[in-house]
């Protein structure tokens, strides 16, 4: 399987994502898509965007408004701005996911004062891209950071923490719309989102 354009839809296969890499998608509804974990304790950060209306895109807002959770695991949908259901979790070995959000060249500059680093953000623009669609509309709250684990004191707090995955853990999701998606391999070497250690990650659509 190739990195797609925009008018090419995804086949079945697996690519193997770099670490740092990233990844763009164009999906039928029906198909199939794994998150695969090779090494253990990675994070992958995802949008996606309805085909025949790119403005209608998923939304982490949303998707606890018309579930009324505010996590992800199997059996739960992914919904969009309009409320459209756009995935299915299918499968989930881990449990832990950060639902809105990227890390950004501007975040790491304000938090830990490194200017001009690789990020998500400017992975996800790529990827956006490279499928012909409008960089200025990524929002976070089109992102989902899968594997992310973030722990939230009873202060009101919240710590990034190391991932708990294991070599191996996956997310597979059914896709419920013709969507775009594009992926990032989370560069983040920051904070302990990725152990410090960014390292492959394995995408495969069925």
């Amino acid at each position: 399987m190739t990195v797609l354009t925009e008018t090419e839809w995804a086949t079945a296969g697996t690519v193997r994502v770099k670490a740092r890499g990233r990844l763009a998608l164009k999906l039928r509804k029906g198909q199939k898509v794994k998150f695969t974990d090779l090494e253990g304790q990675q994070v992958m950060d995802f949008i996606t965007a309805r085909v025949d209306d790119p403005d209608e895109r998923m939304s982490v807002m949303f998707t606890n408004v018309c579930s009324n959770k505010w996590d992800l695991g199997a059996g739960y949908t992914i919904f969009s701005t309009k409320c459209t259901p756009l995935l299915k979790v299918l499968r989930d070995d881990n449990g832990n996911h950060a639902l809105s959000g990227y890390c950004s060249t501007y975040s790491n500059e304000y938090r830990y004062g490194v200017a001009d680093t690789a990020s998500c953000y400017g992975n996800l623009c790529d990827d956006w891209d490279e499928l012909g669609l409008d960089t200025t509309k990524i929002s976070p709250d089109q992102c989902i950071s899968v594997f992310m684990n973030i722990i939230h004191h009873p202060d009101g707090r919240h710590e990034i923490a190391e991932p708990t995955t294991k070599p191996g853990d996956s997310i597979e999701f059914e896709v419920l719309e013709d969507i775009y998606m594009g992926l990032s391999n989370c560069p983040e070497e920051h904070n302990p989102c990725n152990a410090f250690n960014p390292t492959a990650m394995e995408v495969t659509i069925s």
